[in-house]
């Protein structure tokens, strides 16, 4: 869990790559990012997570 609450994490193949999305349950902002296949899963995740946090932190301005 991190300091945003839940955060619900998808993961779609398309052919080479891979899209994670990251969703904040709290306030329903959704972002994604996108990396090769090989990438790992947690690599993409932390990178989903940032993207989310900083969208966040632009809104709350």
């Amino acid at each position: 869990m991190s300091k945003l609450g839940q955060v619900f994490f998808e993961g779609r193949v398309i052919g080479n790559l891979v899209r994670m999305t990251a969703i904040c349950a709290q306030s329903g902002v959704e972002v994604f990012v996108v990396g090769p296949r090989n990438a790992s899963e947690t690599h993409l995740k932390q990178l989903a997570m940032k993207k989310l946090e900083r969208k966040l932190q632009l809104k709350a301005v």
